[in-house]
């Protein structure tokens, strides 16, 4: 390697320089002038000390560029998309720190190039799953178009397939802006405020709600409770679960409140299998297995929540859910969410 052919030189230049040096400062010192004879002796003593200049300059380097080694192939496992943290002890602290440095550095790239694979196959899926859900419509309007074209609607149907078809053009409308909120809930940059809970709950998320007959939606949040969120996404995060349990409950009530900085979300709506916690964050998943699109959704609702609340530092689930009621948890995650 050249770090060592470099270095052993450099070291017997500066090893015969101070011998030379030495040698004449001692004459120097003695106060004898320096003559043929004398400058023979010089080289004689800097000829003697040579060999032990080079052994020690040869050692100094072989460890040094051994330390360079290390370094070289740290970088090429990390160019190599390797990330494996390296817990080899050196005696130079300089080079511990470097590799400390590069085990830092190394953890990041990996979480970050893990990330973007992950995202980059979501979106590949998602993208799958919107082509196959816009079929439909599309198939559906595509043959009321013909059949207007061909005069095959008679003028009094002409209202009911219009109605029909505003339908499917709302549906695909629909799923259009979930998925753009979906990608948009994919970022991590979230500007966080302090916000008034009971308030941004009480004045921008409840008159977003369907009324429905029968079941109340109750907010009893502490009218003092702030939490530091992005108001925005609080509000969509709670739109969506609320919109769930609001349109999967017949009789009973949808309450919210707080269990100090915890949300709680609560309703006595149609129970889920706990064993699906997991899967009913995942894009695309729904519960209702039904074909009616307008009772299922397309899914994206608590996928959303998921990527919200963890830009936030929150972490949503499921909390329990029996023939009684189902609760929601909306928590930091400095809180032990283990059930």
């Amino acid at each position: 390697m050249r770090i060592k052919s470099f270095t052993i030189l450099v070291y017997m230049l500066a090893g015969l320089a101070i011998a030379v040096f030495t040698s004449l400062m001692t004459y120097v010192i003695i106060g004898k002038p320096i003559k043929m004879p004398m400058i023979k002796q010089i080289i004689m003593v800097v000829l003697s000390v040579a060999p032990a200049i080079g052994v020690l300059s040869y050692f100094f380097a072989h460890y040094l560029s051994k330390k360079f080694v290390f370094i070289e192939r740290r970088l090429q496992r990390v160019k190599a998309q390797n990330f494996e943290a390296d817990k080899s002890r050196t005696v130079l602290v300089e080079i511990n720190d470097i590799n400390q440095n590069i085990n830092y550095l190394a953890e990041k790239m990996d979480k970050l190039i893990e990330d973007l694979r992950q995202k980059n196959k979501t979106l590949s899926d998602l993208l799958v799953s919107m082509a196959h859900d816009i079929k439909t419509p599309i198939t559906i309007l595509s043959g009321h178009i013909e059949e207007i074209e061909d005069g095959l609607v008679e003028k009094e149907m002409l209202p009911e397939v219009l109605v029909r078809m505003k339908e499917e053009l709302a549906f695909m409308d629909e799923l259009t802006v979930d998925m753009l909120q979906y990608i948009e809930s994919m970022g991590s940059k979230r500007v966080k405020r302090d916000i008034a809970v009971f308030e941004v709950m009480q004045d921008k998320v409840l008159p977003l709600l369907p009324n429905k007959e029968g079941v109340p939606v109750i907010n009893t949040i502490d009218e003092d409770l702030r939490l530091s969120f992005n108001c925005t996404d609080f509000k969509r995060i709670s739109v969506n679960i609320l919109m769930n349990a609001v349109k999967f409950t017949e009789q009973g009530y949808v309450r919210v409140y707080n269990e100090g900085d915890t949300i709680v979300f609560e309703n006595t709506g149609t129970k889920i299998d706990l064993n699906l916690r997991e899967d009913i964050f995942e894009p695309f998943y729904t519960v209702d297995k039904s074909k009616n699109r307008k009772q299922s959704g397309f899914g994206l609702g608590l996928s959303i929540v998921k990527n919200l609340s963890a830009n936030n530092g929150y972490h949503c689930y499921l909390y329990a859910s029996n023939d009684e009621k189902t609760v929601f948890k909306l928590e930091p995650y400095s809180i032990d969410t283990t059930h």
